[in-house]
């Protein structure tokens, strides 16, 4: 049995308190460290590894801000429904809790950097 793929959407402060690891939230910079490693090992398998600049969704910006999103949580929502995404990692604790039914879920660094140790011993 094989695990599908699994897309993840890094929130911006997940990065910003990774980069500058920041003692308030160590696991962010942790999870950079896990993930440093685990794309040594995508770069083998590039078909699993999908980039894209393209802008979110107009009327997917649209549909979340009319339902209570920040501009930035609505861009960030949108970009994760079109693209497929399941997971978002985020230190945001408001972040997208407008939303009632959203189907992506919401993790800290600390459980992503959990689920990647399963692949990573």
């Amino acid at each position: 049995m094989t695990t599908p793929p699994e897309r993840w959407l890094l929130d911006t402060n997940v990065w910003i308190f990774g980069l500058r690891r920041d003692d308030e939230f160590p696991a962010c910079a942790h999870l950079l460290d896990r993930m440093r490693d685990f794309y040594r090992l995508v770069n083998q398998y590039p078909e699993f590894i999908g980039l894209s600049w393209e802008p979110a969704p107009t009327e997917l910006v649209e549909f979340y801000e009319q339902r209570g999103c920040r501009k930035g949580d609505a861009v960030i929502a949108a970009h994760a429904e079109a693209s497929g995404t399941r997971t978002i990692v985020s230190e945001n604790r408001q972040f997208l809790q407008t939303i009632k039914d959203l189907p992506v879920e919401l993790v800290t660094a600390e459980e992503a950097q959990s689920r990647l140790a399963e692949f990573l011993p």
